[in-house]
């Protein structure tokens, strides 16, 4: 299951899951017991919202500092200190889209993950959950059957791809701060994304058949393999 947000969570206190994740947790544990009744292994590449933050976020660096330099290379400048001179309510407005667009883009971010992974299910959106926790102020999106690595990296990473290093190549080419921002933002906003694809990237499988189920309530997946 795929988080977005910037929240840590609270290890020494174990949340209220919602009936959402229960049914959830239920079909994960029957699909589980078929596979390991089949000879399958069972391997969790999870990771906490706290953990995932910090590390991808670091992550992301590279990406942020490409399209920072090419955004400067392309147009001189930044525009940030005219932008505080102007007299203008420009600087304000900014502040204002960039606040009022966070929690549609952050929804966006999780539909974006849905649409890309539903193309690699059974029954396309109807294997897709969306939800909410409140605790963490935290949309997530989550895959109820199995996927393949490939499709998995890709919805992984899309919602980043598009919203993120996109966005910052529009905003190179035109010139826009205001994008530019948003798409930075962006790019941080899929920390936990870049992170969890690097745990499947480095996750070496020792037999052919593999099978990835989405967690049903934390952060990450579940490798099912068999030797």
């Amino acid at each position: 299951m795929v988080f977005m947000g910037n929240k840590t969570d609270k290890p020494k206190k174990e949340r209220k899951l919602t009936e959402a994740e229960i049914k959830r947790k239920a079909n994960f544990e029957a699909k589980e017991a078929a596979l390991l009744e089949k000879g399958y292994k069972r391997k969790d590449l999870t990771i906490s919202i706290a953990k995932a933050n910090f590390v991808g976020v670091l992550l992301t660096i590279p990406f942020i500092a490409a399209i920072l330099a090419g955004y400067y290379l392309y147009n001189g400048h930044f525009g940030v200190l005219t932008l505080l001179k102007d007299d203008s309510p420009t600087y304000f407005i900014y502040l204002a889209v960039i606040f009022v667009s966070f929690i549609p883009l952050a929804v966006i971010h999780e539909l974006i993950h849905g649409f890309v992974w539903s193309r690699g299910t059974e029954n396309g959106l109807k294997d897709i959950q969306y939800g909410f926790i409140k605790e963490q102020l935290t949309p997530y999106c989550a895959c109820l059957c199995p996927l393949s690595k490939k499709m998995y990296i890709i919805g992984s990473m899309m919602p980043m791809t598009i919203l993120g290093i996109l966005l910052g190549i529009v905003s190179i080419f035109t010139g826009q701060l205001l994008l530019l921002v948003i798409s930075l933002l962006q790019v941080s906003g899929g920390a936990g994304d870049i992170l969890i694809t690097s745990m499947l990237l480095r996750y070496k499988t020792k037999g052919k058949d593999v099978v990835l189920l989405d967690h049903p309530t934390d952060c990450g997946l579940v490798a099912f393999e068999k030797v």
